[in-house]
């Protein structure tokens, strides 16, 4: 829903922009038809946008399995994103005004990847399951880095 809001504002000013310019370049013409056609472009762009984004949602997949978390996205450039739990620096949660309008918000894995907080993350979730996502990877994250440092003191001390 977000995006396809999103979407239709977008397009809608690149409408307006296009249909202004016609009416000034030629004042004979009859302002009436290039805003018909400029609102049927409008309505298909409007269906178009909401198709693709159910389509969008119907493909979008996560998975937080032992050793990754997984997902998956993208209906017609199918990308999938595997992050191990030892890479994961920080996990935040965040809003953007459209997120804040329908009550919804994102969580954002960081890694050491410059493209880790814009590619991994889970968009459109609750309040409750966001913030419960984020405790819940943080603390698989703090027994991996843990369990890493007990391993590399181990071996330290039989050396």
């Amino acid at each position: 829903m977000k995006k396809t809001i999103t979407g239709t504002i977008i397009w809608g000013i690149v409408l307006v922009f296009l249909v202004i310019p016609l009416s000034i370049i030629d004042p004979g013409l009859n302002f009436l038809a290039p805003c018909l056609i400029a609102i049927g472009v409008f309505l298909l762009t409007v269906l178009l946008v909401y198709l693709y984004q159910n389509w969008y949602f119907a493909v979008y997949f996560y998975d937080l399995t032992d050793d990754f978390i997984v997902i998956r996205k993208g209906p017609i450039t199918p990308r999938e994103i595997t992050i191990p739990y030892e890479r994961v620096q920080d996990v935040y949660v965040d809003q953007d005004i459209f997120d804040r309008i329908l009550g919804l918000y994102d969580v954002h894995l960081s890694s050491a990847t410059i493209s880790s907080g814009m590619e991994a993350h889970i968009d459109g979730v609750e309040k409750q399951a966001a913030d419960g996502l984020r405790a819940h990877l943080l603390e698989i994250v703090h027994q991996r880095i843990s369990r890493g440092r007990a391993q590399d003191a181990n071996i330290s001390a039989s050396q």
